[in-house]
């Protein structure tokens, strides 16, 4: 890691019973040379920091085990209900690149 790449970073997520929802995400903070480390935060944190202008990306581990960067998350507004996402889609699922589950 060089450069920083957004205010915050998700590396896991966990999903509801049914699983359809996200319910909570593993979120690290982007110190620009480093990644620091993940505290679990519920979905709505990230829709309020998304709303408050934080940016957020995906993180994944490569091969030498070091963080790579993956996609922008963003809000995505279906019927009401905010969703977070890489690619708007106008689904009622949440979807992050299929990150890792916790």
């Amino acid at each position: 890691m060089a450069t920083k790449w957004a205010d915050y970073l998700i590396s896991k997520v966990r999903y509801n019973d049914k699983h359809t929802h996200i319910t909570d995400v593993m979120v690290h903070v982007d110190n620009g040379d480093t990644v620091g480390n993940g505290t679990s935060y519920k979905r709505e944190w990230v829709i309020e920091k998304i709303n408050g202008n934080n940016s957020f990306y995906t993180i994944l581990k490569d091969a030498d085990d070091k963080w790579k960067k993956g996609q922008e998350v963003i809000k995505d507004r279906v019927n009401g209900v905010d969703y977070i996402t890489t690619k708007p889609n106008g689904s009622a699922r949440d979807n992050l690149e299929n990150l890792p589950e916790y």
